[in-house]
């Protein structure tokens, strides 16, 4: 026996330091941590603050405009000499002279403009441009929505994974040490001829299955971990022991068409194609308005001078007709391509709202199965906990044979892990359904 304590020690130890370094963490911590540091979520919410801002570019559009220049010019062409002493107000008599206007020599001009343009009508182009602005916020806003609400699934998902291994990493290690005394037992009663070394032989062999079985679940954990530490932009080094929140005792069938209201109004992807649609329409609108001209005014001071320090104001007013059409039929065909956009997105919406009632019913059907099956998984494992007792008593008794108590201890492991399995499916399924009415 001593022996056999002596082989366990090591891994034992091992154990022990491993909890002692971890940390507990419940579901919603993990999903807490997850919303708050995810990269990916992250990276959603900077696109959607990057669609906010376009709303207020968009917007832009109907304040106006102002332009500053600054420009310092030196030539001796004829018209540029001529033009310049002209805005610098230094135009004399002598300069009419056909010799100095043909060789005018070195002329310096210094201007300074300041100008403002307003637009006053263009025909619905920026007016669309700010529907199509509002729907892509719209839409960026969802998408944060929808990246939540997978990373709330991956987590979830992942959480049960680990919580899987990690229960059955506990059951394991039972099972290794319960072997480990049927060994003891066994090498027992051989040395006293009750039992030949087939039953010692088979009982190390299930010994040799187990800790196997558990070296491998060390990397299935630490893989899980890992992942899951990522979804919570964690290091992903960084170790975890999991606590499994209880199910809920009982479930209140739900009123499908209640769901499916719920759904329609909460769904980020819904609410995405809704936008969707907004965008088309504002992209429809937008090829519309080359029909109508564009109308602005605007308006300009400036300061010319021969020196820097010496200039002459001058003011200009004025405004502008702009008409501008494709003889091609490019225009009317960009109007066809928007108003068929604009329907392949409603149709898009239509099917949309029927995936929803299925993903809505599936989510409803399977939390009522995994429920089911935690109270058939709980009579499973005292059902086999209870064979496996009997079969050990008679073993002792010399009535069952080393190959029924390793059969019954099986069957422990595989009704153990079913009722964990049960239980990570209960809140698997409790978040794809909330994911399918789109709550948060």
């Amino acid at each position: 026996m001593a022996r056999h304590i002596g082989r366990l020690a090591p891994l034992l130890l091992l154990i022990a330091s491993a909890a002692s370094a971890q940390t507990s963490l419940t579901l919603d911590e993990a999903l807490a941590k997850a919303l708050a540091n995810n990269p990916t979520l992250a990276a959603a919410r900077a696109q959607a603050d990057g669609a906010s801002a376009g709303v207020t570019a968009a917007r832009g559009q109907w304040f106006p405009r102002v332009t500053l220049s600054e420009s310092a010019t030196r030539s001796d062409q004829p018209v540029f000499a001529f033009g310049a002493l002209l805005s610098a107000r230094q135009f004399t008599a002598q300069d009419f002279a056909v010799a100095r206007l043909n060789s005018p020599g070195a002329t310096n001009l210094f201007t300074t403009r300041v100008g403002v343009q307003q637009i006053l009508f263009d025909g619905g182009r920026t007016s669309a441009a700010m529907a199509e602005s509002r729907a892509r916020r719209d839409a960026a806003t969802a998408s944060v929505d929808e990246a939540a609400t997978a990373i709330t699934l991956a987590v979830t998902s992942t959480f049960g994974q680990l919580v899987t291994l990690q229960a059955s990493a506990r059951a394991l290690d039972a099972a290794i040490a319960a072997a480990t005394e049927d060994l003891v037992r066994a090498e027992r009663r051989r040395d006293a001829g009750t039992v030949t070394d087939a039953d010692v032989l088979a009982i190390a062999v299930h010994l040799s299955e187990l800790r196997q079985r558990r070296i491998l679940l060390n990397a299935n954990v630490a893989a899980a971990a890992a992942t899951l530490n990522r979804l919570m932009g964690a290091p992903v080094e960084s170790p975890i022991a999991v606590v499994v929140l209880p199910p809920p005792s009982s479930h209140a069938t739900p009123d499908l068409e209640a769901l499916f209201t719920e759904a329609w109004g909460s769904r980020p992807d819904l609410r995405r194609a809704a936008a969707d649609i907004l965008i088309a329409a504002a992209a429809a609108r937008q090829a519309s308005s080359v029909w109508w001209p564009q109308v602005a005014a605007q308006a300009g001071v400036e300061w010319n001078g021969i020196t820097a320090g010496d200039r002459a104001r001058s003011w200009v007013v004025g405004g502008e007709v702009r008409w501008s059409l494709s003889l091609s039929g490019a225009d009317r065909a960009r109007v066809q391509a928007a108003s068929h956009a604009r329907s392949a997105a409603e149709l898009m919406r239509a099917d949309l709202r029927a995936a929803i009632q299925v993903e809505v019913l599936t989510a409803v059907r399977q939390l009522e199965a995994a429920l089911a099956r935690v109270s058939v998984g709980a009579e499973s494992v005292a059902q086999a906990a209870e064979r496996a007792r009997v079969v050990r008593n008679r073993y002792d008794a010399g009535l069952a044979s080393m190959t029924d108590v390793v059969t019954a201890s099986s069957a422990l492991l595989d009704a153990e892990a079913r009722h964990t399995a049960a239980h990570v499916d209960v809140m698997n399924a409790q978040a794809e359904l909330r994911r399918a009415v789109g709550r948060r």
